[in-house]
């Protein structure tokens, strides 16, 4: 998770001292969900079923597995207590698939009795028939949501353009570098400081090379411990398993909301 960094939030913090693999601090939610931990307790029925079943049925008559490609319902209700814990106004997604991580957060929203999300997939009809759309229906959640078909390349600049402005954003969009740079870069536009960024699966190289990138490059981001996020009941693992599944920058005052700063990316 990448937060905006406050003053002094960067103290100490030098290039090149980031760990690959073991590291002290957090980084993303894990890859596949092959972590061991138990399910979690889902927010509202909808989650419930689509847990319990595990497919979901295409137009074309077929059965497919929900998850994966949706997270696991412990990585879900860490995000769905995450937003219930910082009560954002506005949140925004990249990667939509059959809506599980949409559920979570606008089910949060919900019980925190305000705040809007934005997700952006271009992919929800030609991939995924529109599944996800039609269980944000099922859930009641359509209202707090507004879906963007489009590549988030094309639309994020446009959003930027229209000032919005993002407290929480979470990136499970394509895992390829370029790309997860690219959307970091544009997202940038949209999060003031204190905002939070979460990148899922960075365990896979693409983004754990992405998020080196930006701790090495970008002094107007600091990584942090998940300090206000804890796991559900009964997710297993206790506390220190906590760290692996997210990371936290915040933003420092004196820079651009958005671009480069000096000279990182």
């Amino acid at each position: 998770m990448l937060r905006r960094a406050p003053a002094g939030a960067r103290a100490g913090r030098r290039r090149g001292t980031r760990r690959r693999a073991g590291r002290v601090l957090a980084r993303s939610l894990d890859a596949g969900g092959g972590s061991g931990f138990k399910p979690a307790r889902v927010v509202n029925p909808v989650l419930e079923r689509l847990y319990r079943e595990n497919a979901v049925v295409h137009r074309d008559g077929k059965r497919r597995q929900l998850c994966p490609p949706g997270i696991p319902a412990f990585k879900g209700e860490y995000l769905f207590q995450l937003v219930r814990d910082r009560r954002p106004n506005v949140t925004l997604e990249i990667g939509f698939a059959y809506g599980l991580s949409t559920l979570f957060i606008a089910e949060a929203l919900r019980q925190n009795g305000r705040g809007r999300h934005v997700v952006i997939d271009p992919n929800e009809h030609r991939r995924f028939d529109g599944l996800g759309l039609r269980h944000l229906e099922e859930a009641g959640l359509a209202e707090i949501v507004t879906f963007l078909e489009e590549p988030a390349e094309l639309c994020l600049p446009r959003l930027a353009e229209q000032n919005l402005r993002v407290d929480l954003a979470f990136n499970d969009s394509d895992h390829l570098f370029d790309h997860v740079v690219t959307e970091f870069v544009l997202l940038g536009f949209l999060l003031p400081k204190g905002a939070l960024l979460v990148f899922d699966d960075a365990s896979l190289p693409g983004v754990g090379r992405a998020c080196d990138f930006i701790a090495a490059n970008r002094p107007d981001f600091a990584e942090v411990r998940p300090v206000h996020a804890r796991l559900p009941p009964g997710a297993g693992g206790g506390p220190a398993r906590l760290e692996g599944l997210h990371t936290l920058l915040t933003r420092r005052p004196g820079h651009p909301a958005g671009g480069s700063a000096g000279t990182g990316g």
